[in-house]
């Protein structure tokens, strides 16, 4: 079964899809199930740089002083490595993955190009941070947290606009392999009890 989750604003959200194998050729299911397959290995590390960030927030919202500081300033950059490293294998996946589908292959190329945009913002972001995790001195933190809130600003436009541009490639995706987004079931109606019965 096809299933593409989606990403939104830099957090991962997963959106079960179901694929809809009807007037489908095979080959074509096969090779969407196949690039969805690579494309949703993401749910596992994106989930787990989330926990991550959280853990950095927590730590940065209980610093005491420049040691604290840089501490936590630190654990957001390790977090950041670690999923662009996640991201790079990504691409090399999406690269190996061999679609004899004209279109299908282009989406993967598109899709390539978003997750390298993605690896890109963060690696800005994580640059804007290692400016507070480098700073020497308490007189030079707030200068350097001004440049790098101003740095980390570009970097989550970026992946603002690499988000709704995920979103869209996915929903084409999705459309050309049959794929319906699954709808929520409406709340249980109770039965309304006619006019002049009470109901047990």
């Amino acid at each position: 079964m096809l299933t593409f989750r989606r990403r939104r604003g830099g957090a991962v959200a997963g959106a079960v899809l179901a694929l809809l194998l009807t007037g489908c050729g095979a080959s074509k299911v096969s090779q969407c199930n196949q690039l969805a397959d690579v494309v949703n290995q993401t749910q596992g590390f994106m989930q787990e740089f989330e926990t991550e960030i959280q853990s950095f927030s927590e730590s940065a919202a209980q610093v005491k002083n420049l040691d604290d500081i840089k501490s936590a300033a630190s654990q957001y950059t390790t977090a950041v490595d670690k999923v662009v490293t996640n991201l790079d294998g990504l691409v090399a996946d999406l690269e190996g993955t061999s679609l004899q589908d004209e279109t299908l292959n282009q989406f993967r190329q598109d899709y390539v190009g978003v997750v390298q945009g993605f690896s890109t913002a963060l690696q800005e972001a994580r640059q804007a941070m290692d400016l507070v995790v480098t700073v020497e001195s308490e007189a030079e933190l707030p200068a350097k947290i001004e440049e790098s809130q101003q740095q980390t600003m570009a970097a989550v436009t970026s992946i603002e606009n690499l988000s709704q541009t995920e979103s869209q490639l996915i929903s084409q995706v999705n459309e050309y392999c049959g794929a319906v987004q699954p709808t929520e079931a409406p709340p249980a109606e109770t039965p309304e009890t006619p006019a002049g019965e009470t109901s047990p």
